[in-house]
């Protein structure tokens, strides 16, 4: 639901919780998490914080902002030959 000034109400599944975010807190939100999720450290340190399902929540949360991006897919070490 959006108004005149921007606004954006969402209410969250489980808990019923709601939350008002301006344009502006939306738009360095999803900047915020793009740059986080991008990065290898990031990551790491989503993982180390939030657990592995934190990076889905993340993920989630930015698809549920309009912003599609495909999960993270973990690295594997180079071998060199």
């Amino acid at each position: 639901m959006k108004n005149n000034n921007q606004s954006e109400i969402g209410i969250r599944s489980e808990t019923g919780e709601i939350y008002l975010l301006t344009k502006k807190e939306r738009i360095l939100t999803i900047e915020i998490l793009k740059l986080t999720l991008a990065s290898a450290s990031g990551r790491e340190f989503v993982i180390e914080r939030f657990g592995k399902d934190g990076l889905k929540v993340a993920v989630g949360l930015l698809e549920e902002m309009g912003v599609q991006i495909s999960e993270p897919k973990e690295r594997k070490p180079k071998t060199f030959s």
